[in-house]
């Protein structure tokens, strides 16, 4: 179990084993297109520009709470906790903002409406003056010390439900960098490290005990710094990384998988199907949560064939608990029952995201391009993991691949950017 906390001066986020706030879903260094889609969330609600594009920005995954609503997130930043995120299917991105959020950009020169001293007044509806409400669905409201948010009830009214209240005159903290990350992270990167070099050891004497092991590689910050563990471990000339091209995959992917194999003295090894997507697309209709087919068929039926005649025994992969309920259910050391013969062990299995993070900027490997693409998980253009935004950013990308996998299924392009992946 991990717990964040920050350093206020300049402001970076600390992980630790206790104390602090605790994680409970994933936790990550927001990307640049998710630190612009704050801002212009912020934009959109408040008209004051937050300038959070260049800060350190912390994002954690929560629960959705609704059918509605596809994918939310907590976000953190300047050592507090301004709001949640959230995409909804008949509204797109909402933000929902905190106290503190509305107590910065008071600080930062918006306009709130004085509405008085009152007791308990959080969750209470308030009339506020019509210079006061303009036409946004929310406005910044003040009551003495204390700053926060209106929310407005109905359409066109006057009436604001108090959302939040925090303490007026939280101020941006100085800006931290990733040589920060670091640096204030450095007692925890240390101790993962070290445990995770001495189980990569240990599973590699008991398991393989000679010549060389595979890292699963997808050119996503988990698979990476597995396969740079892994060589530090073991020395690159014991490690091969496996990619398993589906014919799926986003090609930014495979060009930086090479470039990081390179980077290390590891040999790649690429794998590829015997089929084409499209064409079992044709067959068995669109991939989903629930038939993983393209799973199965595209991916590892290579990693079968690959392993049957290698004679290795033994592979590492970078699946965390963080991920999901299924993966926090995987054991540490096991075989995946869809790869007989070779046992997987998972040398990262316990760390957040921001721990793998800080351990990738910790040896300078640049982070997969992607994921300052607004996208989360670096897999396939088209992929049942994926949210529905990352749907329609990845359509914009990759319209072409997309618009072959529609026809092939037989749905129309407007219907195919309204499908949720889990419930295909």
């Amino acid at each position: 179990m991990y717990f964040l906390s920050w350093v206020k001066e300049p402001a970076t986020p600390v992980l630790s084993r206790r104390g602090g706030w605790r994680i409970k879903g994933d936790a990550w260094l927001a990307g640049a297109w998710e630190r612009r889609l704050v801002s212009s969330l912020v934009r959109k609600y408040f008209h004051v520009n937050p300038g959070f594009e260049d800060d350190l920005m912390v994002f954690h995954r929560v629960p959705s709470w609704s059918s509605e609503v596809d994918y939310a997130f907590e976000f953190h930043a300047h050592a507090l906790r301004l709001g949640v995120a959230y995409y909804s299917l008949r509204e797109g991105w909402v933000l929902s903002p905190t106290g503190a959020l509305a107590s910065l950009l008071e600080s930062q020169g918006a306009q709130a409406c004085e509405i008085g001293f009152a007791k308990h007044l959080k969750g209470k509806q308030v009339e506020l003056p019509e210079e006061c409400g303009g036409s946004s669905s929310m406005v910044l409201v003040r009551m003495g010390d204390y700053v926060g948010v209106g929310r407005r009830v109905g359409e066109g009214g006057r009436r604001f439900k108090i959302k939040d209240l925090a303490p007026r005159g939280f101020r941006k903290l100085a800006r931290g960098g990733a040589e920060d990350v670091v640096k204030f992270n450095e007692q925890v990167l240390r101790e993962s490290v070290r445990e995770a070099v001495g189980f990569i050891k240990k599973a590699y004497r008991s398991i393989q005990g000679s010549g060389r092991v595979a890292v699963s590689f997808s050119g996503g910050a988990d698979s990476t710094a597995t396969l740079s563990l892994a060589a530090q471990a073991l020395g690159p000339g014991r490690v091969v990384a496996v990619y398993s091209d589906t014919g799926l995959e986003f090609p930014e992917s495979l060009s930086y998988a090479e470039r990081v194999a390179s980077r290390l003295g590891v040999e790649l090894v690429v794998l590829e199907p015997a089929v084409k997507a499209v064409d079992l697309v044709g067959e068995k209709g669109l991939m989903s949560v629930d038939d993983r087919w393209c799973t199965r068929i595209l991916k590892l039926e290579p990693l079968r064939r690959f392993y049957s005649s290698s004679g290795l025994k033994l592979y590492f992969d970078g699946a965390r608990d963080y991920e999901s309920f299924n993966r926090a259910r995987t054991p540490r050391l096991g075989y995946n029952p869809l790869i007989p013969g070779v046992k997987r062990a998972l040398p990262i299995k316990h760390w957040p995201r921001l721990l793998v993070q800080a351990y990738l900027y910790s040896v300078k490997i640049p982070l997969n391009p992607l994921y300052d693409q607004g996208f989360t998980r670096i897999g396939c253009v088209a992929c049942p993991a994926m949210h529905l935004y990352e749907l329609h950013l990845s359509f914009s990308k990759h319209r072409r691949v997309h618009e072959e996998l529609v026809k092939a299924a037989g749905v129309g392009t407007e219907e195919y950017l309204k499908m949720r992946w889990s419930t295909r």
